[in-house]
């Protein structure tokens, strides 16, 4: 193998690496937040209280999101089947973290939030080429 190329099995590392990190990250977001659900739903609708989002819709927004980053985490986890479907629920979930972020202009945070968001691309990319 030539210095800096990747062969099929170092290829396979990398992805296993990408999953497991992207999975453990996502997981552990919405695990630490599900017991204290209802203190991150509140500081939730505080934080958008001067964007045009309603607190309804702020609310039940913030109630589902740990959820769904704990299925998300466990998907990329489990890989298989599952994986294709972490990747593309964890990116449309980025994408739209990256909509209500920047309603409250915190453009450091959407930088972090792209970074996930180009993670999951190359997750995705990946995976089709295995298929």
């Amino acid at each position: 193998m030539a210095r800096g190329s990747f062969n099929r099995s170092t290829n396979s590392l990398a992805l296993l690496v990408l999953r497991v990190g992207l999975g453990v990250d996502l997981g552990m977001h919405g695990l630490v937040r599900i017991p204290k659900l209802v203190k991150f739903a509140d500081k939730m609708v505080s934080d958008f209280s001067a964007t045009f989002l309603p607190d309804f819709l702020v609310r039940g927004f913030a109630f589902a999101l740990p959820f769904v980053e704990l299925v998300i985490g466990v998907m990329l986890l489990l890989g298989g089947r599952f994986l294709v479907w972490g990747g593309l629920v964890g990116g449309f979930t980025m994408a739209v973290l990256i909509f209500g972020t920047g309603l409250r202009e915190e453009w450091s945070t959407v930088s972090i939030q792209l970074i996930h968001l180009l993670a999951f691309y190359f997750l995705l990319r990946e995976t089709e080429k295995r298929a």
